[in-house]
C-alpha cells in the first residue's frame, strides 16, 4: 500500500513539475527574446564602431609619409592636474608637442605645416585640457598622447592627423 501511495505522490509531483516548467517557459520566453534583441543590437553597434574606425582610419601609412610639425613654447608650460586623493597639487611640465600628419591622406592639404601652425592655440588648448582632466594617479604620457590625438581628430573631423608627441614631458 505504501509503495502505491508513494508512486501516486511521485507521479503527481512530476506532473506538477512539468506543468510549472511549461508555464515558466512561456512566461519567460518574451523576456528572453527582448534580452536577446537588446544584446544583438548592442553587439551590432559595437561592431559598427569598430568597423567604422578601421574603415576610415589612416592606419596604413609609412613613417616616410608622415610630415611632423613642431609646436614649441617660448617657455616651459606648467599644466595643473586634477586634484588627486592625497589633496596635494600636482602638475605636468611640457616644452611643446609635435603633430604628425599623413601626407598621403585625402585631406592632407587641409592640415599642412602652415595650416597646423595656424591652429596652434586650439591644439595647445586640447593638449592642456586633456592633461588637466586627469589626476597624478592616472595620468601618463601615453594616455595624454592617445586622448589628445582622439580629440584633435574629432575636433577637426580628420584621420590624416596620425600622431601627437609631447616634448619635455615631466609630471610632478
Amino acid at each position: 500500500m505504501k509503495k502505491n501511495i508513494f508512486s501516486v505522490i511521485i507521479t503527481a509531483l512530476t506532473v506538477i513539475n512539468v506543468v510549472l516548467t511549461a508555464i515558466m517557459f512561456f512566461v519567460m520566453m518574451p523576456t528572453f527574446q527582448k534580452t536577446n534583441t537588446l544584446i544583438t543590437k548592442v553587439a551590432s553597434v559595437l561592431n559598427l564602431n569598430i568597423d567604422d574606425e578601421d574603415a576610415t582610419g589612416d592606419q596604413d601609412y609609412d613613417l616616410k609619409d608622415v610630415e611632423f610639425t613642431d609646436i614649441t613654447f617660448t617657455a616651459q608650460q606648467t599644466v595643473n592636474l586634477a586634484r588627486s586623493a592625497d589633496g596635494k597639487d600636482h602638475y605636468v611640465l611640457i616644452d611643446g608637442f609635435t603633430i604628425g600628419v599623413n601626407k598621403e591622406a585625402d585631406d592632407y592639404k587641409s592640415f599642412k605645416t602652415d595650416v597646423i601652425t595656424s591652429y596652434e592655440s586650439t591644439l595647445t588648448d586640447i593638449v592642456r585640457s586633456v592633461i588637466q582632466s586627469h589626476s597624478i594617479d592616472e595620468v601618463s604620457e601615453d594616455l595624454v598622447k592617445k586622448e589628445a590625438l582622439e580629440q584633435i581628430q574629432e575636433r577637426f573631423d580628420t584621420k590624416s592627423i596620425v600622431s601627437v608627441t609631447l616634448a619635455g614631458y615631466l609630471q610632478q
